[in-house]
């Protein structure tokens, strides 16, 4: 065989698979599009939509009065989106299941010893995604003093059905006043009493 016919063979056979690859790149090409005009059309199913609310019952025992607590029945004001518990407790990872602690959690005992999770700022941040500061403020100026050194958890109960705050008597918040500052007062007084001794 000659030099001349092998590298005649050659030019076919090359000749040959680029047009069979041509062909299998159009054909792709024109699948790919057929896909994409069904995708286009697809619409999802309602049932296959995950409900949040739902996935976190599995396995968190909620009793009535907290699941169907006042959050979970209302609607974000900002964007009219209904409010669902990664609304306020945020994403969880894979690890969640395996007991990591990755949600946000809400810690309302300012006098435990114990350091918070979340920084107060953290944890209001949440709250302020539907309760404007500037609307708080006006319904109650106490909202204006305490919402950077104090999380809303520590006056509002965040799960029942009614908030024990809400409609609260004015001679009721003088009280509420008085109880709080005053066990702040004695818990400072004591820490400093302890400090005097050392």
């Amino acid at each position: 065989m000659s030099f001349y016919s092998t590298f005649k063979n050659g030019i076919r056979t090359a000749l040959l698979v680029a047009v069979a690859m041509l062909s299998w790149t159009q054909a792709s090409a024109e699948q790919a599009k057929a896909d994409g005009q069904n995708q286009l059309t697809y619409q999802p199913q309602l049932e296959n939509q995950r409900d949040p609310n739902q996935y976190c019952a599995k396995c968190h025992k909620f009793n009535e009065q907290q699941f169907h607590g006042v959050h979970l029945n209302k609607v974000n004001p900002n964007n009219g989106k209904p409010i669902n518990c990664v609304s306020c407790h945020g994403n969880i990872s894979e690890d969640h299941r395996r007991g990591v602690k990755d949600v946000m959690r809400f810690h309302g005992d300012i006098f435990s010893d114990k350091a918070p999770m979340y920084s107060v700022q953290e944890q209001n941040q949440v709250c302020f995604a539907c309760h404007q500061p500037a609307k708080l403020r006006e319904k109650f100026w106490v909202h204006d003093v305490h919402a950077m050194k104090l999380p809303c958890a520590s006056c509002h109960t965040l799960h029942p059905t009614n908030d024990a705050m809400k409609d609260v008597q004015p001679k009721e918040r003088v009280k509420l006043c008085v109880d709080c500052h005053g066990k702040q007062q004695a818990i400072q007084q004591e820490k400093n009493i302890k400090k005097d001794t050392q």
